[in-house]
Order: C-alpha cells, then sequence, then structure tokens
C-alpha cells in the first residue's frame, strides 16, 4: 500500500480532489468549452473526467486546441474537423471513488472510459496521449487491445472490439520505462535501501517491454498496428528534472518506429523541463503537425463540400501529480 501511495498522488496537491470546474480562471478557459462527465467502471466504480482534465491540465489543453484548430483553416484540402480531450480521473483521483489504485484497477478504468468515449463520438477517430506515468500506461492500454476477432495474443484475448481501429496514434511525453526503473533513478544512491526496494513493486508499468512486444511481427493488438505503422510522437524535455529523457529515448528505439516509413518522430524539446513542455513553441508546433497528418492519414470519407463538423478526440493519460 505504501508504495502506491508514492506512484499513485491524487493526494497532491491538497485540494486535489475537492476542486471544482468552476473554481478555474475564467481565461484558462477561454475559447474551449468543458464538460464534466461521470462513467461508472467495474464494481461500480465511479470515474470523474472532463474535457480539460482534473484541472491543472486546462491550459495545456487549451493552448493545443486553439493552435490545432486554426491548423486545419490554414489547409484547404482537408475536411472540417474540431478535437475535443477526454482526460480521464481514475479511482482515486479528483472526484472518483476512493478505491484504492492498482495497475489491474486502473487499466480497467481506462478502458471503460475508452470504450465510453467510443460510444459517445460513433464517428471520430482517437489519438492517446500520455504524460509521465500516464505514457506508461497509455502503452500498457494499447497493447492489451485488439480490433480482430481472431487476435491470438495473450494479452488481447479479453479486450477485442472492431471499434478500436479508430485508435490511429499515440503521443508519449516524457514517458515512464517502468516503475522500478523510475524508483531506481529517484534513488541512485547505492546506500539507499529503495533502489534494491524497487522489482518488489506489485505495480510495473514495464512500457519498453511492451513496446519490444508489440514490435514483433506476430503480435496483433493496437500497440502493435500503430507501432507498425510509425504512428507516433515522442516528446522528450530537454531539461526534465522528474523522469531521465533516457527513459523516453528507450522506448523510442525499442518500437523501431525509426526503421518505418511511418510519420513517427522523436523530438526533444529545447529547454523544457518535466510539466512546461507545452509553453514551448516547438511542443506546440511538432503537437500541430502530428495531428494535422493525421488528419490526412485517416482518409475520412467525407463530402469535401459537407458543413459536417468531424471529430478528432485525444484520449489523455495523466495519473502522476
Amino acid at each position: 500500500m505504501s508504495w502506491r501511495k508514492i506512484i499513485y498522488m491524487g493526494y497532491v496537491p491538497p485540494g486535489a480532489r475537492t476542486e471544482e470546474l468552476s473554481h478555474v480562471p475564467s481565461n484558462h478557459l477561454k475559447g474551449i468549452r468543458c464538460e464534466e462527465i461521470q462513467v461508472n467502471s467495474k464494481n461500480k466504480v465511479t470515474l470523474s473526467g472532463n474535457a480539460g482534465n482534473p484541472l491543472a491540465r486546462l491550459p495545456v489543453f487549451q493552448r493545443l486546441l486553439r493552435s490545432s484548430t486554426s491548423s486545419y483553416s490554414e489547409t484547404s484540402n482537408l475536411p472540417k474537423k474540431r478535437i475535443a480531450f477526454v482526460s480521464v480521473a481514475p479511482r482515486s483521483y479528483w472526484k472518483s471513488s476512493p478505491r484504492s489504485p492498482t495497475q489491474e484497477g486502473l487499466l480497467t478504468d481506462y478502458l471503460h472510459v475508452l470504450k465510453d468515449t467510443l460510444d459517445r463520438f460513433p464517428n471520430s477517430e482517437l489519438i492517446l496521449y500520455g504524460h509521465s506515468l500516464g505514457g506508461a500506461i497509455a502503452v500498457c492500454l494499447l497493447a492489451r487491445l485488439s480490433e480482430s476477432a481472431t487476435a491470438h495474443s495473450e494479452g488481447c484475448r479479453n479486450q477485442r472490439d472492431p471499434r478500436y481501429a479508430r485508435i490511429r496514434g499515440l503521443v508519449l511525453e516524457n514517458p515512464f520505462a517502468s516503475i522500478p526503473r523510475m524508483v531506481q533513478a529517484l534513488y541512485p544512491e547505492r546506500w539507499v535501501p529503495y533502489r534494491y526496494l524497487a522489482p518488489l513493486a506489485w505495480d510495473k508499468w514495464d512500457a519498453v517491454a511492451a513496446m519490444r512486444n508489440a514490435a514483433r511481427n506476430d503480435v496483433q493488438s493496437v500497440l502493435a498496428r500503430i507501432v507498425q505503422s510509425g504512428d507516433i510522437l515522442v516528446m522528450l524535455s530537454e531539461k526534465d528534472e522528474v523522469v531521465p529523457k533516457a527513459m523516453g529515448e528507450e522506448i523510442w528505439d525499442v518500437s523501431a518506429c525509426a526503421n518505418t516509413n511511418g510519420r513517427g518522430k522523436k523530438v526533444v524539446v529545447e529547454e523544457a523541463l518535466h510539466e512546461n513542455a507545452w509553453e514551448q513553441r516547438q511542443w506546440v508546433r511538432e503537437m500541430r503537425k502530428f495531428i494535422a497528418e493525421a488528419v490526412v492519414a485517416m482518409k475520412i470519407d467525407v463530402d469535401q463540400s459537407s458543413t459536417e463538423l468531424r471529430t478528432e478526440i485525444f484520449f489523455e493519460l495523466h495519473a502522476y501529480s
């Protein structure tokens, strides 16, 4: 239990569990519309979320939404699009049920909200966006999913759904390689006992192993499809003071995306720290480019003269304060 108190810090900062959307400064909401929703997960766990995250992440989404919307208007040959963020507060975070978080529990929570998102936006495509521990969670979640009814991968056995074909990309920002590796990175001194206890952590979140497995040709999962098509953007802060940049680089290397003809890319955001890369123009530019290329790659069958407003969904995972 004490391990998980360190890993899952939904109680930080003070008041994080009781803050209301109405408390958010109006300038953080300018130009965007937010909606707080609730989804029931397994065993009556209630998950709270909104179209902009609990709630400190709102400026991040505001900047991306406003800049990306303008990028579509500049590209005349693309269908009209809008972007929505579905950001999840899993158990023990924000207004969600105070159930003790575990790796299996959080995966269940994210899966239920993912399915709810597919129901709410039946004609939309999704890009998963994971920051920090959320990056490792996104990788591990996609490794469990398959849109194929004949998938034989062990991890996909119970998570098949043809709608997962609408998951069309993955953005990882300063991702964990795994929990044991992060513990050793935070406590490098040999005389500190935590580094030797790291392998005993129940929740591994081993993104490197999941990505390496997905790069194999015989694996049928959503992650494998995304890896093999190269539809991945890995964003790393040059001066990350929390997660070693080498972790994201290793995830990128084992994915083998550098060897594909896809639009996959690894970007080091100059001068950025762990939480503020989004303030840099380079971050905005690369995210805009990835989204715009995703729209073209999706080849949406829409009459170009239609006034229908399509929605592209960013499904955001951010489970580390």
